[in-house]
């Protein structure tokens, strides 16, 4: 059963994908991954498979952490991250950039999407690696 927080994240996917199918965010240096087409259903299906690999408190850590500038990112949501697919990662920072809120803040937020894309590839490693096994290992709690 989806917790209230994942099912607004996810009503919200599926509200603004709508918006998304016709919205794109045009970035020079940026490489925007295009929603899945043709159809809107099939656009809002897949993001909401993407976000659904994310926790709640993950997709709200790594959204902080892009658009708002506030969240440091954790090795357990980094983790996550990592797990749930460059494209994945790619489509939805690209769908949330295509929305009015969030368009007009795109310079700015595609380098941070690409930095926390890339430092959360270094923090997942760094988790997984042998060597940070055994006591004294923060982990994943």
């Amino acid at each position: 059963m989806a917790r209230s927080g994942n099912f607004s994240f996810l009503a919200f996917l599926l509200i603004a994908g709508r918006v998304a199918a016709v919205l794109s965010v045009a970035q020079a240096d940026y490489k925007a991954v295009p929603v899945p087409e043709p159809e809107a259903a099939e656009a809002e299906s897949y993001l909401a498979r993407c976000a659904a690999k994310l926790t709640e408190k993950c997709g709200e850590v790594i959204f902080g952490n892009i658009f708002l500038e506030q969240n440091q990112l954790t090795p357990e949501c980094c983790e996550k991250l990592v797990l749930m697919g460059r494209e994945c990662h790619d489509a939805m920072a690209s769908f949330i950039m295509s929305l009015p809120a969030f368009s007009k803040n795109a310079t700015v937020t595609v380098p941070r999407s690409k930095l926390a894309w890339h430092k959360c590839v270094l923090l997942a490693e760094e988790a997984l690696s042998p060597a940070s096994e055994g006591p004294g290992f923060a982990g994943f709690d």
